[in-house]
């Protein structure tokens, strides 16, 4: 069997490290478009081999993973279309869902299932590869209504076998809630940079900028997929960042005025309080959501022997 990763950054790589020890007996194939990354997937062997054309390196395989910014993925999926074998299954891992399964319903034959994916990690993950990072992460599915119950359960299990829980949401679910955890953050991220680039103090004490700073400005989407994003997913975006407004205004007038100083106090007691609650009910919530049987079937629809089971009976 061939599994096909497109984009080896961060969570391109640690798929393919995911992968080889849960299945070593399959074949990595990974492609991206910056030479350096392919360099550094092979340097972790997450791949036994990268191809620089991108068709190519999907022709063979029987599952496709794109792991790739949310800006590249209406182009590659035109592209792979043509290349692809029958049956081949994709699964991708961009923040929004809606539109990506337009792309897919669009450019992606009938013959090839398509199930929208997105790994929402652990808080504690790191910023490096490692095989471990989808240990306790949510993996959200939307299968297309075309998909067939085979890919479903392929998909489950691929969540199972690289340590996270699959769990099956609705497209436009999915993304109303990744305006406000995931969009929301980021805009917040880009507007603090735009503010402190205007600074003068950041030539003089470049040096000053803290771990708090750089975590709430890290993780950044490139420009084309930032801007996708918040086209794409606007009306729940605009309803997050007005809730945020509202928030920020009462805190200005609160530092404007003298008699209302325990605003602040009690804005970080309730802050703290709700990340710690929201901390234990999520590793709660976690251990309740069902397990994958860890069945023949399960590995079986990874390894394409669905084909093999249809062709013996015809």
């Amino acid at each position: 069997m061939q599994i096909t990763i497109l984009g080896l950054g961060t969570l391109g790589i640690s798929l393919g490290l995911a992968l080889r020890r849960a299945l070593p007996e399959v074949r990595l194939v990974g492609h991206d478009p910056n030479p350096e990354r392919t360099r550094e997937a092979l340097r972790w062997k997450a791949v036994d081999q990268t191809n620089w054309n991108l068709p190519g390196a999907c022709k063979d395989s029987d599952l496709i993973l794109l792991a790739m910014p949310l800006g590249e993925i209406e182009p590659a999926l035109r592209a792979i279309a043509p290349a692809l074998k029958e049956g081949t299954l994709v699964i991708d891992t961009a923040e929004l869902k809606v539109p990506v399964m337009a792309w897919a319903q669009a450019y992606l034959p009938s013959s090839t299932p398509f199930i929208g994916g997105h790994p929402i990690l652990n808080p504690d993950a790191g910023e490096r590869p490692d095989p471990d990072l989808f240990r306790d992460a949510l993996f959200c599915l939307t299968p297309s209504a075309q998909a067939p119950s085979w890919a479903v359960e392929a998909a489950a299990g691929l969540a199972h076998r690289i340590g996270a829980r699959p769990f099956f949401i609705d497209p436009a679910e999915h993304d109303g809630w990744m305006a406000a955890l995931e969009q929301l953050p980021a805009l917040l991220g880009a507007a603090l940079l735009a503010v402190w680039s205007t600074a003068p103090a950041r030539r003089d004490m470049p040096q000053a900028i803290g771990v708090r700073f750089a975590r709430i400005t890290a993780g950044l989407p490139d420009a084309s997929s930032g801007r996708l994003a918040a086209i794409a997913n606007r009306e729940s975006l605009l309803y997050w960042l007005d809730r945020l407004m509202e928030a920020l205004g009462r805190l200005r007038e609160a530092l404007k005025g003298t008699e209302d100083e325990a605003v602040f106090e009690d804005l970080f007691r309730t802050a703290s309080h709700t990340r710690n609650a929201w901390l234990k009910s999520r590793q709660e919530s976690f251990q309740g959501l069902p397990v994958p049987e860890d069945q023949p079937g399960l590995l079986e629809t990874m390894l394409g022997l669905h084909r093999l089971r249809s062709s013996k009976k015809r």
